[in-house]
């Protein structure tokens, strides 16, 4: 199941799903011991004894799993344009050492200029 980790804005860790057929597979049926060939199921083991999930039922949960992704594409945007985390310390530090940790500063005009470029959506 390939879900992504992400830090919210109260330090809360944020998981969501990477829509796909696995994970809508595993979101649906947890625990599951499943193998999917073809357009088919090869094995389906179900503790439960519930019967595999129909392909409509797959599609709308990849559906739903989209929705969730693309809610949070602004941080995969974001990740790969901030400064590389030893360049953020530099900077950080010689804020500290001009005493500029305010808006003035280089470390918070850096992080400032991703953040409006590619603001979070609502």
């Amino acid at each position: 199941m390939a879900y992504r980790k992400v830090t919210g804005p109260d330090g809360e860790l944020i998981e969501y799903p990477i829509p796909g057929v696995d994970t809508a597979i595993n979101t649906l049926y947890p625990n599951v011991r499943w193998q999917f060939t073809g357009n088919k199921f090869t094995v389906w083991d179900d503790p439960e004894g519930r019967e595999p999930p129909t392909g409509d039922e797959i599609i709308a949960e990849i559906k739903r799993e989209e929705e969730i992704y693309n809610q949070y594409e602004y941080e995969r945007t974001r990740m790969g344009k901030y400064p590389d985390l030893d360049h953020q310390l530099d900077m950080l530090f010689h804020d500290i050492e001009e005493g500029r940790l305010d808006k003035t500063g280089s470390f918070y005009r850096a992080i400032k200029k991703v953040k409006e470029k590619y603001p979070k959506t609502n």
